[in-house]
């Protein structure tokens, strides 16, 4: 296998790929440390802080947050599209995202 151009500080390896259709940029990533400490944190307590003011509930692998700009055209780290990751982390296909048990609720421009 060819040596990336380019990896990112996240560990997302890009490849150059020259097809009959023209280049493609790959991009790599092994997600299952990610996961597995989404699993873990998921089964560790209910994501709450001790003070219970703030609740972790997803992680995101960084190969996620470019698929989903790549094939959806919308950035998990906007606040302006925190709609569209709310209804991603609540739907049970992307459950394993998740690090604490509920449903997330966002109104007034604020996740809940």
């Amino acid at each position: 296998m060819a040596e990336p151009f380019f990896t990112s500080s996240a560990g997302v390896r890009h490849y150059w790929d020259d097809t009959p259709e023209g280049p493609v940029i790959r991009s790599e990533h092994d997600v299952a440390p990610a996961l597995e400490a989404a699993l873990a944190m998921r089964n560790e307590n209910d994501g709450y802080s001790p003070s219970r003011e703030l609740r972790r509930v997803g992680h995101l692998p960084a190969v996620i947050i470019l698929k989903w700009l790549q094939e959806e055209g919308w950035n998990a780290m906007n606040p302006h599209h925190h709609d569209r990751l709310v209804k991603k982390l609540n739907d049970p296909d992307w459950a394993y995202l998740r690090t604490a048990p509920g449903q997330i609720g966002y109104s007034n421009g604020v996740m809940r």
